[in-house]
């Protein structure tokens, strides 16, 4: 890595097919780096041909034709990358300049540790001290740095027993029995930490201290997400002031205060209108769908707006100028930006005139006062949708070659992507592997006909609806009468105009995606209706048969929902389906099949995943929904989780009908085992018997620690035991006949009664290591620390304090060996 050449001027990371999110983060922790994002392959390779890039961050499943490597082909200088992929390193282990690969869920700091090595960043500049030089008075470094060891060992129990207190807080959360008093204590103790351990030179662990302090502020209930986040940052800070301290060289930075700012990556609605209270309105309910809001309060204001920074989208109020002409002039502006500014207009006239003249200028909405702020964000999220849904596709069939060229050099800069075909015996593989939206067929074709492939493509269920349009040459009506005979949609004559044929393609084009958008979605989530899932998950199934790949299925349900409704009223029943949704659109890939299927029900079909895969990443959409509560107006805030079954092609059924049955059961297994969960097909209930067996056995001495891995094991659907004791683990998994058998052990080292390594050592000499893998948890991650664990018969070792979701990567691999 040191050896990499970085291009002239500051390091520039591009990140290709990721969450908003991630290029947001990346873009607070490399400073110094500027940090741009794509959301598909093709932008990615846009982006990449102009050159400049210090580092590349692309996942595996980049949306778009060829995904990873269709980003990088053709690219002759191509920057170092970051290959982010749920299969480990063997996956596009071919890809050029792959400097690193990393597996998903996505241990952030490391990826920023790994990032900076790459690009040459240190750590934060240092701020110009305050202190003077000798003549300023100022200590001698080693004088300041004794006094500031000696203070730290006066202080360090009183610190130690503040992290406890905070600890203890956190075990609280998880078992239910927080006390307003305790909670409060424990605030105060955080507040204190982050004022003083930054004297002493932990600036990490201040850090640490002011998030605590702010999870634990309020009155609003803490649920298991909170209880989670405090015990990783109160290890966190344990591990952080167990070094020695170091004195301050530089004025630590004051905090920032200020409620942060939307990501710029978010889409950001430009709302015209001088009505300050609806405008609000509108703003608030735009950002809770995941969007930036900005309000212009006339037309010369909004100007203004669209030069600092163009809006995916703008809602125009006509009714509010005095001048009409001025608030239509605006729209025409805006619909003759460079790209294009879709406009949604709202207005207190509703005449048909308005309606006209609107359309004429280049309106996509029209929406008459008064209207609720959420129907006026409903018809702005319909807008994004439509310029969401990607290219749309075409298969263009024809045995000559110049015509084939000529379609895609006409359609392709109209935002077509066109996929062409010479050979009409290769028509029913190539229209199942491209799923066009539209086909373009030649009548006269050696072989099969294009009439002939029409009437096969409408036999057929699934291509009954794809518009067909015939390029032919003859244009005899006979011929005319066969096209359309033949379930055609239309005809374009040859030799075709170009403008001819692109209009007919795209406005065909255009009302397929409009009718899908309305028949195949949901109205109130806008995910896919099950009707539309179930032929998407069809589809999607039919590849796995033929590539021999797995699929699954997850059918989850929303935990006590019609309380929701009883309690809250429908309004905010409908907001809760509405953000599940947009976690589960967020949380899987543009080719994952995300649906509702009526009621609190939604369902995820998953193409090349298996259900441990599927297990994983639905858990954590369900830790971010747990982290999200709901805020209602006038009530405590609302917290809402789900169950989940999932079923995987083959194992558990060979047909869509059976893998619903199956994951339908596991689902019920999940509600009975307790809800808010997680579980695969097969999976089964600890067995009350004498002889236990069990997924994981956790032998840690840290109750916090342990608490939040057993959670988070029962959450992902794994049977566990906690064990404090490590001469009460040995004999529990020791014997002819040991009380317990595990598929694993998280081992800690530094235990009561028996050692760790005493312990490993123990179940290597009765054999339990034959059927039970060891993975060593320690504080000690010094070298001869590893070694001797894996000459012990340890499988893995894992360093204090780790990343939960990467130790659990660490669990799945270790079983799955």
């Amino acid at each position: 890595m040191a050896g990499v050449t970085q291009p002239a001027g500051p390091a520039r990371v591009l990140v290709a097919g990721f969450p908003d999110t991630v290029a947001s983060f990346l873009a607070r922790q490399l400073r110094g780096a500027s940090v741009e994002a794509a959301p598909d392959a093709a932008a990615a390779r846009g982006l990449l041909a102009r050159g400049g890039w210090s580092l590349l961050l692309l996942d595996y499943a980049v949306p778009g034709a060829g995904g990873a490597a269709g980003v990088l082909a053709g690219v002759a200088d191509p920057p170092p990358v970051f290959l982010c992929t749920p299969h480990g390193g063997s996956a596009h282990a071919d890809l050029p300049a792959v400097a690193r690969t990393f597996t998903y869920p996505l241990d952030r700091q490391a990826l920023v540790r790994e990032a900076m090595a790459v690009l040459g960043l240190g750590g934060a500049p240092a701020e110009p001290s305050d202190a003077g030089g000798p003549e300023g008075g100022a200590a001698r470094p080693d004088a300041l740095a004794d006094a500031v060891r000696q203070a730290w060992e006066r202080f360090k129990g009183p610190v130690t027993a503040r992290v406890d207190a905070i600890e203890e807080a956190a075990i609280a959360v998880l078992e239910g029995r927080l006390s307003d008093e305790a909670r409060r204590h424990a605030e105060h103790e955080a507040h204190k930490l982050a004022g003083s351990v930054g004297t002493f030179g932990f600036a990490q662990g201040s850090r640490l201290a002011r998030e605590l302090e702010t999870l634990l502020q309020g009155t609003a209930p803490l649920g298991q997400a909170e209880a989670l986040r405090l015990t990783d940052a109160a290890v966190a800070l344990r591990r952080e002031l167990a070094r020695p301290p170091q004195p301050a060289t530089a004025r630590p930075r004051a905090p920032h205060s200020e409620p942060a700012e939307p990501p710029r990556s978010l889409p950001l609605l430009l709302v015209v209108d001088d009505d300050a209270e609806l405008a609000e309105r509108i703003a608030m309910e735009a950002s809770g769908r995941g969007m930036r809001a900005r309000v212009a309060r006339g037309v010369a204001d909004a100007r203004v707006a669209v030069a600092d920074e163009p809006p995916a989208v703008a809602l125009l109020d006509l009714s509010f100028a005095r001048d009409g002409e001025r608030g239509l002039a605006l729209l025409a502006e805006l619909a003759a930006h460079h790209p294009p500014i879709p406009v949604v207009v709202l207005t207190g006239s509703g005449a048909f005139a308005d309606r006209v003249e609107v359309a004429r200028m280049g309106g996509l909405g029209f929406l008459q006062k008064p209207v609720a702020p959420s129907t006026v964000v409903d018809a702005v999220e319909g807008v994004l949708h439509r310029g969401r849904q990607g290219r749309a596709s075409v298969l263009a069939v024809d045995d000559d070659p110049l015509i084939l060229e000529a379609v895609r050099a006409l359609l392709g800069p109209a935002g077509v992507e066109v996929h062409t075909l010479g050979d009409p015996l290769r028509f029913w593989d190539t229209l199942e592997e491209a799923c066009p939206d539209a086909v373009l067929l030649d009548i006269d074709m050696p072989q099969v006909g294009g009439i002939e492939l029409c009437r096969v493509m409408r036999n057929d269920a699934r291509w009954s609806a794809t518009p067909v349009i015939f390029l032919t040459a003859r244009t005899e009506a006979e011929t005319v009468q066969r096209v359309f005979a033949a379930g055609a949609d239309d005809y374009v004559a040859k030799p075709f105009v170009g403008p001819e044929l692109v209009t007919r393609v795209t406005n065909r084009l255009e009302r397929v995606q409009l009718h899908r958008a309305l028949a195949d979605s949901d109205p109130l989530t806008g995910v896919a209706n099950r009707r539309r899932s179930d032929e998407l998950m069809g589809q999607l199934l039919h590849l796995a048969v033929r590539n021999k790949k797995p699929f699954s299925l997850a059918l989850l349900d929303l935990d006590h929902f019609k309380r929701i409704n009883d309690r809250h009223g429908h309004g905010a029943g409908d907001e809760v389906l509405r953000r599940v949704a947009r976690l589960l659109e967020r949380g899987f890939r543009a080719e994952d099949v995300v649906a509702r299927w009526g009621g609190e029900e939604f369902v995820v079909g998953m193409y090349g995943m298996d259900k441990d895969d599927a297990v994983q990443r639905l858990s954590e959409v369900l830790e971010q929904l747990r982290a999200e509560p709901f805020e209602l107006t006038g009530a405590e805030p609302l917290r809402v989780t789900f169950s989940a079954g999932i079923a995987q092609f083959p194992v558990d059924g060979g047909e869509l009908p059976a893998l619903y049955r199956v994951a339908d059961a596991t689902l019920y297994q999940a509600k009975g085992a307790g809800r808010d969960r997680v579980l695969p097909a097969g999976w089964t209930a600890e067995r009350p018997d004498p002889a236990q067996h069990l997924d994981v056995v956790v032998v840690e001495d840290d109750p916090a620690l342990a608490r939040l891995l057993l959670h988070a094991l029962e959450t992902r659907g794994y049977s566990s035991r906690w064990i404090a004791d490590g001469r009460e683990a040995a004999e529990a998994l020791t014997g002819s006949r040991p009380p317990l058998r595990a598929r694993l052990v998280l081992l800690d080292v530094d235990l009561p009664g028996m050692d760790g390594h005493a312990v490993l050592r123990r179940l290597a000499r009765d054999r339990v290591l034959e059927r039970t893998r060891v993975i060593v948890l320690t504080v000690r991650a010094h070298e001869a620390e590893v070694v001797q664990a894996l000459e012990e018969g340890a499988f893995d070792h894992v360093s204090k304090p780790f990343s939960v979701p990467i130790l659990l990567q660490r669990i799945r691999r270790a079983m799955m060996v």
